[in-house]
């Protein structure tokens, strides 16, 4: 029997197939990306009919340079290698994502982003709020209620997509060192301020007591003077 190979490490075994994001989570690859999609095989070849080709631009947000675990920690800013990477990578501007598709005239707008895995964010869907308007044309169409433009052949539709609608990432996992060390954080802090409280809450009560034995031997002693008083009398 052949020894089982342990996982590698820093993280959890890798499934076959799978890859690592930009994050550093493991994703496994799907289907479009084993057999392939529109860049290589053509849009016939993926079951994409139309006659309008659409291409949905959009400008992506800068690289941020990341911070380590430990200096999120001690509230640090970056280190000078993540914003010379960052830099490197932002030395030609933002960069575009082009997603192409085919469309056919009359197709709701909506319907051919999503065709594209396009990111639209949508609020009312009914073309009153103006969330998920993009521009085509120089003109600032709503996507939840907009058709597809009849063309001229062998041109296409440019579809600008607004950079705030970028796709946030969420990590995938629920648990990881950044959250642990994060909950020990706050429970640290929480009891700091538990006992903090309680030393503040006790010298009060000591404060208090004090205050009334004071006023109890006050009371004391007037009524002694008062009785001393009726006796000489």
């Amino acid at each position: 029997m052949l020894p089982r190979r342990p996982p590698p490490r820093g993280g959890r075994a890798r499934a076959p197939g799978a890859r690592c994001d930009d994050e550093g989570l493991v994703k496994k690859e799907d289907s479009s990306e084993k057999e392939g999609g529109v860049e290589d095989k053509g849009f016939e070849a993926v079951g994409l009919v139309g006659t309008i080709p659409v291409v949905f631009q959009q400008n992506m947000k800068l690289k941020v340079p990341k911070k380590s675990l430990w200096r999120k920690i001690l509230k640090r800013g970056p280190s000078k290698k993540a914003i010379a990477a960052a830099d490197a990578e932002n030395v030609d501007g933002p960069k575009v994502q082009k997603l192409k598709t085919m469309a056919i005239v009359n197709q709701p707008l909506s319907e051919v982003a999503a065709q594209a895995g396009q990111m639209i964010k949508y609020k009312c869907k009914k073309g009153e709020c103006g969330t998920c308007e993009v521009r085509i044309d120089g003109q600032w169409v709503r996507t939840c209620v907009a058709k597809v433009p009849n063309i001229e052949e062998g041109k296409q539709l440019d579809v600008f997509v607004r950079e705030s609608m970028a796709e946030i990432k969420m990590s995938s996992s629920f648990f990881s060192r950044s959250s642990f060390i994060s909950g020990f954080q706050n429970n640290f802090w929480g009891m700091v301020g538990f006992f903090t409280q309680a030393f503040k809450g006790k010298k009060n009560f000591e404060d208090r007591i004090s205050a009334e034995d004071e006023l109890k031997a006050k009371v004391a002693a007037r009524k002694a003077a008062k009785a001393a008083a009726e006796k000489k009398n």
